[in-house]
């Protein structure tokens, strides 16, 4: 019989804890600063509600080396506060890493045997994060620039699919096929991670705003994994 555990452990054992560093901490303090400062200030703008989506650069699990792939991004943010130069967001995006798929086949007198492993591997996070608009709302053109944290989480969805064909004892040249199949979700890597971030808004009549974004995330990191890397995105924001 064909082995398959060593193509489903190797490398995937579950994160257990978060690493925390100096620049994690700063963007906490960052975060916390503004969410003081925005007490004090009146919002003329209202809350928004963005869709992004674009591509980010990282490393490939499976084969070590940089990839870029698709990334998709809902995003909630404060009305401007501090007359208009700040906003803090809240955002969910992941991305798919494709997936892998590796068949056994086993051949004996009596029969033969046939398994299948496939994974497919995705990234989630969520991040909060503080911005700065220098110029406030004047302008067609809206430059920021921010900082925030985020929480990330790698995940393995995996299917083993096993199949037996045996000879009839009974019937020779009669054959029957017995069939099983599993299917879990693991996490391979977890953990926090800190970011920058900058871009330009386009403000579209009195509500839409169309966003060009650049964000680079830091420290994305655990059980041996680098997530980290440059995430370029488009998207549009309605302000309510």
């Amino acid at each position: 019989m064909a082995n398959t555990d060593s193509a489903r452990k190797v490398g995937h054992a579950m994160a257990l804890g978060c690493t925390y560093r100096s620049g994690r901490h700063a963007g906490i303090c960052v975060i916390g600063m503004v969410l003081a400062w925005s007490l004090c200030g009146a919002a003329a703008s209202g809350t928004g509600m963005a869709f992004k989506a674009g591509a980010q650069t990282l490393e490939d699990p499976v084969d070590r080396d940089d990839t870029t792939r698709f990334r998709l991004e809902l995003e909630l943010s404060t009305p401007r506060f501090l007359d208009e130069h700040a906003e803090i967001a809240l955002a969910f995006g992941g991305s798919s890493l494709g997936s892998h798929d590796d068949k056994y086949v086993d051949v004996y007198d009596d029969g033969f045997i046939e398994e299948d492993y496939e994974t497919r591997l995705s990234i989630f996070d969520v991040r909060l994060a503080a911005r700065f608009y220098p110029l406030g709302d004047a302008g067609r053109v809206q430059p920021y620039v921010g900082t925030g944290v985020g929480y990330f989480r790698f995940i393995e969805s995996w299917e083993y699919e096993y199949e037996e064909t045996l000879e009839d004892p009974l019937f020779p040249g009669e054959y029957h096929t017995y069939h099983d199949d599993y299917d879990d979700t693991d996490t391979l890597a977890d953990g926090l991670f800190c970011f920058v971030t900058a871009g330009v808004t386009f403000p579209l009549g009195s509500r839409g705003e169309l966003i060009l974004e650049f964000q680079y995330d830091f420290e994305k990191e655990d059980n041996g994994f680098d997530l980290g890397g440059p995430i370029y995105m488009i998207g549009g924001r309605l302000r309510f």
